[in-house]
């Protein structure tokens, strides 16, 4: 048994999602990862795939493989990189997710001025309004609305981020007054669905209480971009975030109502794989974004 040879099968297997996907990549017969997979889970005692949904995910002990091998092959890429002379940069790739509105608006210009300052390093910057599987979805970083569901995942606050209900001045003109969460069944609600937002259930607080209020929706999306861009327009009532609407607000573009009930927070946060030493990329990452969001 070659064990470096099977735990990079592992990592395969992992990063693809399916047996035939690594086998794919690695230019082998599923049959052959299969069975150096299952012969790496013998061999540790403990299952470390399970199937879900026909793909694999990862078991607990699975999940804290992965995490330990990230570190241990980004050990051996600086030792590589060491022996070669080029050990005082930072090498290797770095995947990075947004929000797609936060990341428009506070996160794409830090990770150009990153790229800049540490010119060896390969950035992968998505936008997306999806709920993030790191594992499956291979990402070293997220920022973005909201905490993950995962418990292995480490998840600091980066700025408290307040909820509004806003509507833009021509829209309000000739419809009746919002005073009340019961007004809101005589307007057009403004949905967004994805992952960190209310969906149709707008949990409003005022008078000492909250009030959960099922809205009855006109229009829905999963791209806070588009919400943003209706409400805008004049189309109905909607929850966005200080981030995304502080110029609007400025400009008088759109304006809050109701403002004697409050929404909680759609905080800010900056995710990364739970485990005490993060690869120095990473970390350094991290800490980048923490300073200059963070100190801003």
């Amino acid at each position: 048994m070659n064990p470096m040879v099977d735990l990079d099968i592992f990592m395969a297997v992992v990063k693809a999602g399916t047996i035939a996907g690594a086998a794919r990549e690695l230019q082998l017969a599923p049959v052959s990862v299969k069975k150096r997979l299952l012969r790496l889970e013998s061999v540790m005692g403990v299952n470390l795939v399970q199937r879900v949904n026909r793909e694999l995910g990862l078991t607990e002990p699975g999940k804290e493989l992965y995490h330990r091998l990230l570190v241990i092959f980004d050990d051996l890429e600086k030792a590589i990189a060491s022996a070669a002379g080029t050990g005082d940069d930072i090498h290797g790739s770095l995947k990075v997710v947004s929000s797609l509105s936060i990341g428009k608006r506070q996160v794409e210009s830090l990770v150009l001025r990153f790229s800049y300052e540490h010119p060896q390093m390969v950035i992968q910057f998505h936008m997306e309004d999806k709920q993030v599987d790191f594992i499956r979805d291979g990402y070293d970083v997220a920022v973005t609305i909201g905490q993950p569901s995962d418990s292995t995942m480490v998840a600091k606050r980066l700025v408290a981020n307040r909820s509004y209900l806003v509507a833009s001045p021509d829209y309000l003109r000739d419809r009746p007054p919002l005073n009340s969460p019961a007004d809101l069944k005589d307007h057009a609600c403004l949905v967004l669905d994805c992952h960190g937002s209310f969906r149709e259930s707008w949990p409003l607080r005022g008078d000492g209480r909250q009030e959960i209020i099922k809205v009855q929706p006109s229009m829905i999306t999963d791209d806070s971009e588009v919400l943003h861009q209706w409400v805008i327009a004049g189309l109905g009532v909607a929850i966005c975030s200080d981030l995304e609407i502080r110029q609007d607000l400025q400009s008088g573009r759109l304006v809050p109502v109701m403002e004697d009930y409050r929404l909680p927070n759609m905080d800010l946060y900056i995710i990364y794989a739970g485990r005490k030493n993060l690869p120095s990329r990473t970390r350094i990452f991290v800490e980048f974004i923490e300073q200059h969001i963070m100190g801003a």
